[in-house]
């Protein structure tokens, strides 16, 4: 193998990890999905709250500089719980639907999240 050859791959390699792996992605694959539910709609539009699944191991100050990172939003603020597990059956195999942390976010007057183009970092 030549130098050059080597430099090539190294740089495809670093191309394609910085693509895959950017920080935007990795931070957005920590939020799970939004939950959509009568009781969160309404306090979606009533007091700009909005509800979240995200990863069980985030801490409140880590969910707050996710989300103003992300959608560039002052997050005034938090509450979090951790619902319990709720157990499934599948044919005679039984277990558990995976852990989720719940997180109720309220923010500045005036402002909402636009899920359509979020602040990349």
């Amino acid at each position: 193998m030549t130098a050059s050859n080597n430099t090539e791959k190294l740089s495809t390699w670093r191309s394609t990890m910085k693509d895959h792996f950017s920080p935007v992605k990795m931070a957005a694959d920590l939020i799970k999905y939004p939950v959509i539910t009568e009781k969160s709609y309404l306090a979606m539009f009533q007091n700009r709250q909005y509800t979240f699944d995200v990863d069980l191991r985030l801490t409140k100050p880590q969910i707050k500089q996710l989300f103003e990172t992300l959608f560039n939003v002052n997050v005034v603020g938090i509450n979090t719980h951790c619902p319990p597990r709720q157990r499934v059956r599948l044919g005679s195999k039984a277990g558990y639907r995976a852990r989720y942390k719940r997180v109720i976010l309220t923010l500045k007057e005036g402002q909402n999240l636009d899920f359509q183009n979020f602040q990349s970092v």
